[in-house]
């Protein structure tokens, strides 16, 4: 087991605006390349706890002081999962965790519960044999049975159910089921290299569409934003339609749904995670309206009312820029530039009150700046 890594603070100024605040930057661990991190409270003492993954593991880090839990192995493999998500698959009140590598296929680590939590490694369980070179793990309640559901992309397009994409429920049996329910929506028709999921009502009749960014090379037919319309009471065997945003978008990857100008239409927000620049789509002519075009790499992207104003704004980290910012939201859709740190990079970003003091924080999983970190919201 690695030594301990203490506990760090940062403090970095916004840089954009004359009534900058400051927020603390935390380090959790400086480990090496990390793509994912997740925050839940596995042990019960209502601080949040993370989940990261790098260096050919899965492994928990306990607050305050980040102590290390290896929870999962993968023997032979250098680095981590590529995306992972949270949520209680056996329902038994606490989160478990799911994730793959991103050549592999995804599965689930059942927790113990709080008293066993932080003592050994968690079972670990196949989600599906098949879908292969995941990029994102999106939980999210697609059949309106008020259990959250996995979609899960499959990355490469020569192997598993290549150029397609599913959502996934868990069988009643899960114990003994070889593996979840699969349902197929994007079916051979997200080719291009599908990465980051989000999943939201667009039309307004109670069920969730399921959006991707496809990023292109090396994959062919790329550069696209897309959403797919959710069948409704058709059920799962429902077809779904594919509406595409925009063609033409170099290395499109996350699209995430919100009311951004405050019109009561839900929205797109959207990152190209692999060239530049954050965008938003405004329904229902889905004309695209530029948050940031200078970013690079971008290839995290979060939304959350981090003000608490009442509207939704925006954050992300390019890799390429090693830019943390934060997109201040005027409620009609124009966002002013909140730059948080520098020499920073990124693969997922996530939205959450770490501190438990009711403003949301960022959790970053630092990629190429091999750690894992979280920036404090000043917001008292």
């Amino acid at each position: 087991m690695k030594a301990l890594i203490p506990l760090v603070i940062v403090l970095i100024a916004l840089t954009d605006n004359a009534s900058a605040q400051t927020w603390k930057k935390h380090t959790v661990t400086e480990q090496g390349h990390c793509n994912t991190a997740v925050a839940m409270d596995a042990n019960g003492d209502r601080h949040l706890d993370v989940i990261a993954s790098m260096n050919g593991k899965v492994s928990l880090f306990i607050a305050p002081d980040w102590k290390e839990i290896i929870l999962h192995r993968f023997p032979g493999e250098k680095r981590g999962c590529i995306h992972s998500a949270v949520l209680d698959v056996d329902g038994d009140g606490d989160l478990d965790w799911a994730g793959a590598l991103a050549h592999g296929h995804p599965f689930w680590l059942e927790n113990p519960g709080k008293e066993k939590a932080q003592n050994a490694a968690w079972t670990a369980r196949v989600i599906d044999h098949e879908i292969t070179g995941i990029h994102c793990i999106l939980a999210s309640d697609i059949n309106n049975d008020g259990k959250l559901d996995l979609v899960i992309n499959n990355f490469l397009p020569d192997k598993g159910i290549g150029d397609s994409i599913a959502w996934f429920s868990v069988p009643k049996d899960w114990k003994n089921a070889k593996q979840w329910d699969r349902h197929v929506f994007a079916n051979g028709d997200a080719r291009g290299g599908s990465h980051y999921m989000g999943a939201g009502d667009i039309d307004g009749d109670g069920w969730k569409e399921i959006a991707v960014g496809a990023k292109g090379k090396p994959f062919e037919d790329g550069n696209w934003f897309a959403y797919w319309t959710n069948p409704g009471k058709a059920g799962v065997k429902g077809a779904w339609k594919k509406t595409i945003l925009a063609e033409n978008q170099l290395a499109a990857t996350n699209i995430l749904p919100a009311d951004v100008n405050g019109d009561g239409k839900v929205d797109w927000v959207a990152s190209r995670g692999h060239s530049a620049g954050v965008i938003w789509f405004g329904a229902p002519d889905w004309k695209i309206n530029e948050i940031d075009p200078d970013i690079k790499q971008p290839h995290s992207l979060t939304l959350a009312d981090h003000d608490q104003d009442g509207d939704i704004d925006a954050a992300s980290c390019g890799y390429g820029s090693e830019w943390v910012r934060w997109y201040e939201n005027d409620g009609k859709g124009k966002f002013t530039i909140h730059t948080l740190d520098k020499g920073q990079q990124s693969y997922d970003l996530r939205s959450i009150d770490m501190d438990g003091d009711g403003d949301l924080d960022l959790l970053n999983a630092g990629r190429g700046s091999k750690n894992v970190v979280w920036y404090e919201n000043p917001l008292k």
